[in-house]
């Protein structure tokens, strides 16, 4: 038993010094799929754009779905989320238009405002992301429900500031939205959404000038 115990013990011993380390490959080899579901989400998000400038909307809506769930979780993930969005915006736009029934899954408009909201949850920092986020609550007409919801909740997350000042800018109170922008902007100077909202300030001021 005693002899046994020791070959065994040599042999573990020996595969250690001889055979290539499995974590090091096993860590190399995930990189590299990381990669490569990476690239293809890409490939899909690209086909999806070019389906949706071709006015192509549900095969644009079938290549942004694909590249959504060959790379879910990134920070990237947000941008096809985004573009899936605009798909369901325009669709939404001409459910309005033709006075179509809005309800359930069929309404676009819910399906754009989900998809803006999961591209936040991806990456806040982008604000483009919010500013069609507003565009879905206003194609639903939740602009009043959803500004007191966010200035109410400015607490829990500073970020709620960003969409209830868009809000309130197309509400015509461009002084209360620039004022919550510009106090965002002071308290947080360095993240990297502030130099967007800095010109997104500087153009709500200017528009404001002009309504003079």
């Amino acid at each position: 038993m005693k002899l046994r115990f020791k070959l065994l013990l040599i042999l573990i011993i020996f595969l250690c010094f001889t055979v290539p380390s499995c974590k090091a490959d096993l860590h190399q080899a995930s990189i590299v799929s990381t990669i490569k579901a990476q690239n293809a989400a890409q490939r899909h998000n690209n086909l999806g754009t070019m389906y949706f400038h071709e006015k192509d909307y549900f095969a644009a809506i079938k290549e942004y779905r694909i590249a959504i769930g060959i790379n879910p979780d990134s920070q990237t993930t947000g941008s096809y989320f985004n573009n899936l969005g605009k798909v369901y915006l325009v669709l939404g736009e001409i459910q309005v238009r033709n006075g179509l029934p809005l309800q359930g899954w069929d309404d676009f408009s819910i399906m754009a405002q989900i998809s803006f909201e999961e591209a936040i949850l991806k990456d806040c920092m982008k604000l483009e992301y919010y500013q069609n986020l507003v565009k879905a609550y206003e194609l639903r007409g939740l602009m009043e429900f959803k500004k007191d919801y966010f200035l109410n909740n400015r607490d829990k997350n500073p970020f709620n500031v960003i969409p209830a000042a868009i809000i309130l800018e197309k509400q015509g109170k461009v002084e209360y939205a620039n004022m919550l922008l510009d106090n965002f902007i002071t308290e947080n100077p360095d993240i990297i959404i502030t130099r967007d909202l800095k010109k997104l300030l500087k153009e709500n001021t200017e528009k404001h000038r002009e309504n003079l």
